[in-house]
């Protein structure tokens, strides 16, 4: 007998039973707990069976056909959402909802604000992001252009507590439309835009701009030559390009880049310390910092995943959070694995340019 997730009672010794008023004949046999079956072609991840004790399940098999059954519904709501929002009626043909609601539902975006500080998507948050902005010497009368902006949230905190305008540029497209979107919310739409931009040709305007920088970004472009060129060309005279990046310490093999980009979804292209010391020299930078900054980095996310843990301990599991969780605390324990392994590093370069 399998039982659907709203007949599932718990009795006050923890026992499931049936709700009453259900048809005679259903009750379960000599008390044992009802079998359930994992639909074909599917299995049970370590994640999910770690889940499923946590929210009290004997059989986790049971919490992964709930879990099909909300998200399910979930999707669905998602999905009317989306069609609701059109301006116009489409016919049914035009419209791909699967590729509407994108890889960046709102949940993943909210393991991202408990993770880190509010719309600030990387490790340190606002404190470390204003900390690395100190040598810029940031103030009104300064235009930045930030690559790898995400949702625009630095971008925000500098304008804000420093009054520059900045240009904020994210490779994602569903991430710069929601970025702009929490421009919008703040009213710094115009001090702050977040824009879609292709790295392949990012069409920055010559001559434009006082300030370049970017937090651990750059090892997602290809053909960081070309592009680095396209940054030198954008600033002004006395430009300042300002970056920190994971930079490879040694050569890695077929297998190891390959789980790396399987656990960042998507390809990678990192450079080592030397490669950008070289680049920068032939654009004529004058490099002032090229400084490991791995301690520092490795704090900033142990910090926060040690009290995402912890707060999950205190205050229990959000469910809505936990198809994300295990996925995203993969993909950052693997940085860190290798960051303490010595295959990579995380670098801070301060450079100037005449």
């Amino acid at each position: 007998m399998k039982l659907k997730f709203w007949q599932r009672k718990v009795d006050e010794d923890g026992d499931m039973s049936e709700e009453d008023g259900m048809s005679g004949g259903a009750a379960m046999d000599d008390g044992e707990p009802p079998e359930f079956e994992m639909p074909p072609g599917h299995h049970l991840s370590f994640g999910t069976k770690l889940r499923a004790k946590w929210e009290g399940y004997d059989d986790p098999v049971e919490y992964y056909l709930l879990q099909l059954e909300i998200d399910a519904y979930a999707d669905w709501l998602r999905k009317m959402r989306v069609w609701l929002a059109r301006p116009v009626e489409p016919e049914l043909g035009e419209l791909d909802l699967d590729e509407e609601i994108g890889r960046w539902p709102p949940e993943r975006i909210r393991l991202y604000d408990k993770l880190f500080d509010h719309c600030i998507m990387i490790p340190g948050g606002h404190e470390y992001a204003l900390e690395l902005a100190k040598p810029l010497a940031l103030d009104e009368t300064l235009s930045c252009v930030e690559i790898g902006a995400k949702l625009g949230g630095v971008a925000r905190v500098l304008a804000d507590r420093l009054g520059v305008w900045v240009t904020a540029y994210e490779q994602d497209g569903e991430l710069a439309l929601l970025g702009m979107e929490r421009s919008v919310q703040a009213g710094a739409q115009k001090k702050v835009p977040v824009q879609r931009f292709d790295p392949m040709a990012p069409e920055l305007r010559k001559s434009y701009f006082n300030v370049v920088y970017s937090f651990g970004e750059l090892y997602k472009i290809p053909e960081k030559d070309s592009f680095l060129g396209a940054l030198a060309e954008t600033l002004r005279e006395q430009g300042q390009l300002l970056l920190t990046d994971y930079v490879l310490t040694r050569d890695l093999d077929e297998k190891e880049m390959a789980n790396w980009s399987r656990l960042e979804d998507e390809d990678l292209f990192p450079w080592t310390a030397q490669e950008y010391k070289s680049r920068l020299g032939q654009l004529k930078f004058d490099i002032r910092i090229a400084k490991d900054e791995l301690e520092t980095h490795l704090k900033h996310v142990k910090m926060a995943w040690m009290t995402m843990l912890s707060g999950i301990q205190k205050d229990g599991l959000d469910p809505d959070l936990m198809d994300y969780l295990v996925p995203e605390m993969e993909m950052w324990m693997n940085r860190v694995k290798m960051l303490e392994n010595g295959s990579l590093a995380f670098y801070r370069f301060y450079a100037t340019i005449n």
